[in-house]
């Protein structure tokens, strides 16, 4: 009758417990006398409670105590037991408050004691309880897996079970330790229970059989490396977790650790490591540690001592190939686990004054039962960068950290559910629950800012003293591994460096910008800083124009950019590798200047740029320009850059087409021979340029009475003014100006104190120019001199002469000096080689009188004349590279000026060498007049 009352109310209670039972026992099958229930290689426990985590559950008049924690327990496969018995509600009461008292601090008063009719249970230290153990040596023992008897029980969970002894053949103890690390071993808080024994050989043969069941079952197969953990600082000390990630039993091969770093090897094997391991259980967790408080598998100290860094571990064909972690960051502690979830809902038995994120002995994905969360966790999309800053180093004076500033763009969350990786390492945001309510910010910092009041999280990522754009990074979901990357466009500069200091953090709202003025914090900003962390408010940002006004490539490169003086917002511009770079433009400030490195020549307040963007390629710049508000191109070439500078010696300053260029006039302060003026006012050279189809001239300045002007040669030369046309040009006056011979090649001549060089231009040719040189062909006296009528009448070559720069050579048919012979070119090309005429539009070859076989290009012609000198045995006293010529006509006694190479009578003589088999041509519509106006080619076979 009353077993059939007990399964009414069984019933009864089920139907209204929402299907959770409310007993584990009837109650009649309890007795008053403590009863152990020992259970292995069972799964089926469902004990229902609202304290899961607790060891103890009372419920109708029963006590049962739990050898871990109860939602360990109902899914505990190996070594698990319950001690059960009757026992009023004020009396259980006390047990639960007396075991609650384990995880107390240490300082507070603690008792706990209650005796029974055959049981005892009081609270002590574990070093008393050892004193009092060894003292009295016990008849079997059960601890760490291990049996007295040489059983091996396994478990699925690698957490401290209770210590069980007999003590006598009636009397048993179950010591139940405290999960607290913060206290040493000895200090350990214990609850000891004695009762009366069970069946002791039921309980080993059970071992004895499941365990060959199992063994008999198992796949040869290594566990992974689920957990890692190192860190004197942490009550967590060291750890390594191995876990059976399967649903089936394994049984590894191998019996030792190997641990390989660089070129070291290091081995790890014991007798209790052999025996722990020989089988792991589906899910099974195996924990190493120096640290006895875990009761794991003991392993020294030195093998874990590297945990962290690039080393491998192996077990049997399991290798775990670690990498750098941060187990200590800031003031938190985080475990390095394969598997995760939020740190405020991972299950973790252990009790610490730390913040700590990590469960060792247990699965790394395993939550708590109780979330007492109403407030979910971030996820990975809703957490938006709104700010970095690289930081400001030490030696500045102003030390300041660097950080990464996230916005919770949406509803309040926990950020503690995400990682945030950058550079490989990951780093979890929060080891215990953070709340972040909507538009909150979270600051990730290198260091604290001490005395700024940011409540920022400090991660001990390192970031380089000078850089121009948001690093690479990525938030991820710990528990589903969704991960959000930020890349940076490549194509986006931020300038955040002036001198040794970087003075802005880049902001982001849509789009990233060096930090505006209007939004940064203020007590920053009176030291020159503009940026805001751990306060994030919108603004809108003014794109201002510019206008380049100087820079130098070479050396100590910069450039300097004009604005209008008021005006403070972003200014930009690019380079033809399309890169953009931005900056921060200050009010009350007309010129900026932008450069790489420290250099006195410069100044200490340049805008840093990257240390590419003065290489082989830079060479143009497009900005918005700030006086026609059209995008500005200014491109030049390696030439003028060479023209301009005057051997790396002066600055660029660019000037509106056709002149394009001018070169600075002002010397530098602090550096001797260098005309440069970075970040102050402008003198600008005056540059002069003759109109290719007309007879006009161009300036960049307005000019003045200073200006003369000269025609002629080094025969002679006359004074002529200027006639001002408009805008900048101006003709010269040739009216009643006498140019002597009319065949006669004549310059003009400009001086002025604001040009650099003297300038001058090729006023007029005469009828036949040098167009081709060969100065130095392989076979020496194979050089050669090409010349062309370009007139309309026919010139007689035997009133010219040819002079280099020692000697002049009058010129002859080649028949004249050599008539038996019939010269060719090494194919066989042919010449006239008996007349001195050179009609309009033909050419001719002035050769040594010792070549032959000479090498002709491509414009050779069977109609070309041969000639050469009247009497010596080379032209002059052989064309050297780089020499100038000369072409002259003799008339009417006078001798003057035909053509020339290097125009060494013009206001601008150059020189042109060549290697050995390269010649010289004259490029299309071009006069010679300076060096890059001929082409070099080689002699080819």
């Amino acid at each position: 009758m009353n077993r059939c009352l007990y399964i009414l109310l069984f019933l009864f209670v089920s139907c209204n417990s929402n299907g959770n039972s409310p007993f584990y026992f009837f109650p009649s099958e309890i007795s008053d006398s403590p009863e152990f229930h020992f259970e292995y290689g069972k799964k089926d426990s469902q004990i229902h409670t609202n304290r899961s985590n607790q060891l103890l559950h009372y419920e109708n008049g029963v006590l049962c105590v739990f050898s871990i924690p109860i939602q360990l327990y109902n899914k505990e496969l190996g070594a698990k037991f319950r001690i059960c018995w009757k026992m009023d509600e004020v009396s259980s009461v006390r047990w639960q408050n007396g075991f609650e008292l384990l995880n107390l601090p240490q300082n507070e008063y603690s008792h706990f004691q209650e005796i029974g009719k055959d049981w005892k249970v009081s609270l002590t230290d574990y070093g008393k309880w050892k004193v009092s153990r060894d003292k009295n040596p016990p008849i079997l023992e059960w601890k760490q897996q291990i049996w007295s008897t040489g059983h091996v029980s396994y478990q699925t969970f690698a957490i401290p079970h209770p210590t069980f002894i007999q003590k006598s053949n009636t009397v048993c103890e179950v010591v139940f330790r405290s999960f607290a690390l913060h206290v040493t071993e000895n200090k350990t808080k214990v609850i000891v229970f004695e009762f009366p024994c069970p069946n002791i050989d039921s309980i080993l043969e059970s071992v004895l059989t499941q365990n060959q069941s199992w063994l008999s079952n198992c796949k040869v197969e290594s566990p992974i490396v689920s957990e890692s953990f190192r860190h004197t600082e942490s009550n967590f000390q060291r750890f390594l977790e191995w876990e059976n990630p399967n649903e089936y039993v394994i049984c590894p091969f191998a019996d030792s650790l190997v641990r390989k770093k660089e070129n070291e090897i290091i081995g790890f094997q014991s007798e209790e490591f052999r025996n722990r391991s020989r089988l792991v259980l589906p899910n099974g967790i195996l924990l190493l540690s120096d640290d006895p408080k875990y009761q794991g598998i003991p392993i020294p100290k030195h093998f874990l001592a590297e945990l962290g860094t690039e080393e491998s571990i192996s077990f049997g064909d399991s290798t775990f190939n670690d990498s750098q972690f941060f187990f200590k960051q800031g003031e938190e502690f985080f475990s390095n686990q394969i598997k995760t979830t939020s740190c405020r809902d991972q299950m973790n038995i252990w009790k610490t004054e730390q913040l700590f994120c990590g469960n060792p002995g247990l699965p790394n994905g395993m939550e708590k039962d109780e979330i007492n969360a109403t407030i979910p966790g971030c996820t990975e999309n809703q957490i938006k960068l709104t700010e970095f800053y690289p930081g400001n180093h030490k030696e500045t004076g102003f030390p300041l950290p660097s950080f990464f500033e996230f916005q919770n763009k949406g509803d309040v969350c926990d950020v503690s559910s995400l990682n945030w990786i950058y550079e490989g390492v990951t780093y979890p945001l929060s080891a215990k629950e953070k709340i972040l309510l909507k538009d909150d910010v979270l600051v990730l910092t290198r260091e604290p800012w001490i005395g700024w009041n940011l409540s920022e999280t400090v991660k001990p990522f390192t970031i380089p003293k000078v850089v121009f754009q948001i690093p690479s990074h990525s938030i991820q979901n710990r528990k589903s591994k969704n991960t959000i990357q930020y890349e940076p466009s490549p194509n986006r500069i931020h300038l955040l460096r002036r001198g040794d200091q970087n003075l802005f953090s880049i902001y982001i709202d849509d789009i990233e910008t060096p930090h505006p003025k209007s939004v940064c914090q203020k007590d920053l900003l009176s030291f020159g800083f503009q940026l805001s962390p751990g306060k994030h408010e919108s603004t809108i940002v003014k794109q201002l124009a510019s206008q380049l006004l100087e820079f130098a490539v070479t050396p100590f490169p910069f450039l300097d950019f004009g604005y209008s003086e008021l005006e403070e917002g972003i200014g930009s511009f690019r380079t033809v590798a399309t890169k953009e770079y931005f900056y921060w433009k200050p009010a009350l400030t007309g010129v900026l200047s932008f450069g790489y490195g420290s250099s006195l020549c410069n100044g200490e307040k340049l805008y840093q740029l990257p240390p590419e963007f003065f290489s082989n390629h830079f060479n143009s710049v497009e900005y918005l320009d700030k006086d026609t508000s059209q995008i500005v191109l200014s491109q030049w070439t390696d030439s003028i850059l060479t023209e301009k500078s005057h051997g790396d010696t002066r600055s660029l300053h660019p000037e509106p087409a056709p002149i394009y260029f001018s070169s600075s006039l002002r010397p530098s302060a602090t550096c001797p021979g260098i005309w440069r003026s970075p970040g102050i006012g402008k003198q600008r050279s005056l540059e002069i340029i003759k109109a290719n189809t007309e007879e006009k001239y161009h300036t960049n300045l307005f000019l003045d009475s200073l200006i003369e002007v000269q025609i002629g040669n080094v025969r002679q030369k006359q004074q002529i003014n200027i006639l001002p046309l408009s805008n900048k040009t101006f003709s010269l006056q040739l009216a009643n100006v006498n140019l002597g011979i009319p065949e006669e090649q004549i310059y003009s001549y400009f001086s002025h104190p604001e040009l650099v060089k003297s300038v001058g231009f090729l006023e007029k040719k005469g009828p036949v120019q040098i167009e081709a040189i060969f100065p130095n062909p392989i076979q020496s006296q194979n050089e050669w001199i090409y010349i062309c009528n370009r007139s309309t009448n026919p010139e007689d070559l035997s009133e010219y002469s040819i002079e280099d720069e020692t000697s002049i050579d009058l010129i002859v048919p080649y028949q004249t000096r050599f008539p038996n012979s019939n010269p060719k070119g090494i194919h066989g090309n042919g010449f006239i080689t008996n007349d001195s005429i050179l009609h309009p539009s033909t050419c001719a070859w002035i050769v040594d009188p010792d070549g032959k076989d000479w090498y002709l290009p491509i414009f050779h012609s069977e109609s070309d004349r041969l000639l050469t000198v009247i009497s010596t045995q080379t032209i002059g006293n052989g064309i050297s590279s780089g020499e100038y010529l000369q072409l002259k006509k003799r008339v009417n006694g006078e001798t003057i000026l035909i053509s020339a190479f290097g125009h060494k009578e013009s206001a601008n003589p150059f020189r042109k060498h060549v290697n050995t088999g390269e010649y010289l041509w004259l490029k299309k519509e071009k006069d010679g007049i300076n060096i890059d106006h001929f082409e070099i080619y080689r002699e080819e076979n």
